[in-house]
């Protein structure tokens, strides 16, 4: 079957027109509810993009305005959401129930130009079957990796924080990842791991130049390589969360292996924690 997206020659079955609708409706409503996190089910999905196929069908019947035809295809667009999600009544539904919207809306537009865009430079609008679906997939595909790796940032985020570090009259603020895993304590003080360019900048006073006063002491550490030692120099660092600021001493360390630009400096997993590190707990220890 050949049809043209413009309208100008086409040649509509409706078995056929209803499964594409049906399939696109679903595909979208699915990506949507997805990127939301919103909860469904099967049952919801099949009925929601059935109503939306059959909407599809319709509509090029109606003889309405233009504005009021715009506005009947965003408030379809509202119930096909509303019908496909599972149960809207908290608030927090309803907020998942509103993004589902906006991104059905998102997916639809953005799929649609696309779709317009390659069939008028590639097939001057008549535009076989085969490829309106190979180019649907290919959208959904990177759709659901976009979405993915919209959420693996967003969960990074959660444990990212603004870090102000002071250590032998200098003063560097930089993004800190709290890191669960990082358990590594010398003297009771957590070690905050820093990428190579920030431990440089500063600590090249204390590398390079003896006597600068830097309390220094080493940590042997096991790699692939065997066991080798790494210096460790104190010094505080601020943490800023949305409660409070938070200052500990604790000791520095280089890595080579910070595997994200977002940030430059591991935190330890107690910098939370009450008594750790502080400098309340430091002076009592020396008492």
């Amino acid at each position: 079957m050949v049809y043209s997206l413009r309208g100008q020659v086409m040649e509509i079955y409706v078995e056929y027109a209803l499964i594409e609708n049906f399939l696109f409706d679903g595909v979208l409503l699915c990506l949507a509810i997805k990127a939301a996190r919103a909860q469904t089910t099967p049952f919801r999905l099949i009925v929601s993009a059935l109503c939306g196929a059959i909407f599809a069908l319709l509509y090029p019947l109606l003889i309405l305005p233009k504005i009021l035809a715009i506005l009947l295809k965003i408030a379809v667009g509202f119930l096909l959401c509303f019908i496909a999600i599972k149960d809207v009544k908290t608030k927090k539904e309803w907020g998942r129930y509103a993004w589902s919207c906006v991104f059905f809306f998102i997916f639809s537009f953005s799929f649609g130009g696309i779709l317009l865009a390659i069939t008028d430079d590639f097939f001057q609008g008549k535009v076989p079957s085969w490829c309106v679906f190979a180019i649907f997939f290919a959208l959904t595909i990177c759709s659901c990796v976009l979405i993915k790796r919209f959420y693996i940032k967003k969960q990074l985020y959660q444990y990212i924080y603004a870090c102000e570090i002071t250590t032998n009259g200098k003063i560097k603020k930089a993004m800190g990842f709290w890191d669960s895993g990082n358990l590594a304590k010398k003297h009771g003080f957590g070690i905050c791991f820093l990428s190579p360019e920030l431990f440089y900048e500063l600590f090249e006073d204390a590398i390079f130049v003896k006597g600068q006063g830097q309390v220094c002491d080493e940590l042997k550490i096991q790699t692939l390589g065997g066991e080798k030692s790494v210096r460790l120099y104190l010094g505080e660092i601020q943490v800023q969360t949305a409660e409070r600021k938070i200052k500990k001493q604790v000791y520095f360390a280089p890595s080579r292996n910070m595997i994200s630009r977002e940030y430059s400096i591991l935190l330890p997993s107690g910098i939370f924690e009450e008594g750790d590190g502080t400098m309340k707990n430091k002076k009592e220890k020396s008492a």
